[in-house]
């Protein structure tokens, strides 16, 4: 159980509260999850309130790591949970706290992150391109609204349930990282654009085509695969279509 608790990761993005960063560590701490990561966090280490609300909890500061972006932060991730309360057009397929655990339990050794986004205005559309899944967190009322450390404290503890709970492991295959899903999606859109496809609705295609990609369980065997594909759709765009009088290109 504790060898997947160290690979789910809480990432907080622009946190603008130290009080709110004691807590979430606290709530942390209390469901065996030990790695931080914050994207550009108000000063927080040594701050008063934060020692108060993260009572024992300094360890996981001391060991937190700042990055400016989200994307940063995400380095070396594989799978990427999103928990936000904001439905809409790029966030469709929302999974339970339960039901998000649940495919945490269920996977292999690669490395989970379970993303929060700002405290009054969560993440921008572009960061929620970087998730693999939504989670929403059922609430009561017209108006539901969570402190930062609730939010984390009610998906934590139902990770820690369904770790606790879990039998073996289902066997998948291990997710390549999402810095080479990225550089994959890319490339693809790279090569699109290389053949003149146009982009006539503000990023639209662009990010449904990203959305699209998300939802498939990518190995590093299928990045390779779909990097080969794109070198050779290029190649021969480039040596095949030449125009008159342009030279044979060698092929890859």
């Amino acid at each position: 159980m504790k060898e997947i608790l160290e690979r789910v990761h809480i990432v907080l993005v622009e946190p603008k509260n130290a009080g709110n960063i004691g807590s979430v560590v606290r709530a942390m701490k209390n469901m065996g999850l030990s790695r931080l990561h914050l994207v550009n966090p108000v000063p927080f280490r040594d701050e008063a309130e934060q020692r108060k609300m993260g009572y024992r909890s300094q360890e996981i500061i001391a060991a937190a790591r700042e990055f400016t972006s989200l994307s940063d932060a995400l380095h070396g991730i594989s799978q990427v949970f999103l928990a936000t309360a904001k439905k809409g057009k790029w966030k469709k397929d929302f999974l339970s706290p339960s039901q998000a655990a649940a495919r945490i339990a269920a996977g292999t050794a690669e490395k989970i992150a379970l993303v929060f986004g700002r405290e009054d205005k969560g993440v921008t559309t572009d960061e929620s391109q970087l998730a693999n899944f939504f989670i929403r967190i059922p609430m009561a009322g017209t108006y539901p609204s969570l402190n930062l450390s609730q939010a984390v404290m009610v998906v934590a503890y139902e990770v820690y349930k369904a770790v606790n709970e879990s039998g073996p492991v289902d066997g998948l295959p291990r997710m390549a990282e999402k810095r080479a899903f990225e550089r994959l999606t890319d490339n693809i859109w790279d090569l699109m654009k290389s053949l003149e496809v146009r982009e006539p609705n503000n990023g639209l295609f662009h990010r449904s085509l990203k959305r699209a990609l998300s939802r498939t369980r990518w190995t590093n065997a299928d990045v390779a695969v779909f990097d080969r594909f794109c070198k050779q759709v290029r190649w021969y765009a480039e040596s095949r279509c030449r125009r008159p009088g342009e030279e044979d290109k060698q092929k890859p």
